[in-house]
């Protein structure tokens, strides 16, 4: 479905998409002053996007995972969370950028998050620590989409632990 319409007016071209109802009419946003029909529509859906996006054109983040993960930790863990909890997940932070620190934060996918998760899950000894990767990672992923808008979506929002891995055949190995 069309939701930009476009017609002329005179000489030039004019977008027009309807935002609802108030009062029982009928409101529109529109603007005139195009000179070709393609002008006004690709303008037409530029501003229809804006417009459903609250007035915020979304871009997204050519960001490193590794050098987000520093400045998450500067600018929001820190601030946010106890000195011991800053602490203790310091640690996941240096095996998490070893894992996945060389994708770009825009190109993560569950995929990716989950298969770093089960490659650390590898490493570690015991099912605490590997939740403490699982938290670093989902959260941090929450707060780039939610908190800083450097993506779109959050890719780790799924992102589980492996359903079972026994850690005590690991140490007897």
């Amino acid at each position: 479905m069309r939701r930009v319409n476009v017609r002329k007016r005179g000489k030039v071209y004019q977008y027009q998409f309807e935002i609802g109802t108030i009062n029982g009419k009928r409101k529109f946003i529109n603007k005139s002053g195009f000179k070709t029909q393609n002008e006004a529509y690709a303008a037409g859906q530029l501003a229809y996007e804006k417009y459903i996006n609250g007035g915020v054109t979304f871009k997204q983040s050519q960001m490193l995972y590794s050098d987000y993960l520093d400045y998450w930790m500067k600018e929001y863990f820190e601030i946010n969370y106890k000195y011991t909890t800053s602490k203790r997940y310091s640690e996941a932070f240096e095996t998490i950028k070893k894992e996945i620190g060389k994708y770009k934060l825009a190109y993560l996918t569950p995929y990716i998050l989950n298969q770093a998760l089960l490659r650390i899950a590898q490493r570690v000894t015991s099912k605490d620590a590997l939740r403490n990767y699982q938290k670093v990672i989902r959260s941090s992923l929450r707060d780039a989409a939610y908190y800083f808008g450097f993506i779109e979506n959050n890719p780790a929002a799924d992102l589980q632990l492996p359903r079972y891995y026994s850690f005590d055949v690991k140490k007897t190995i």
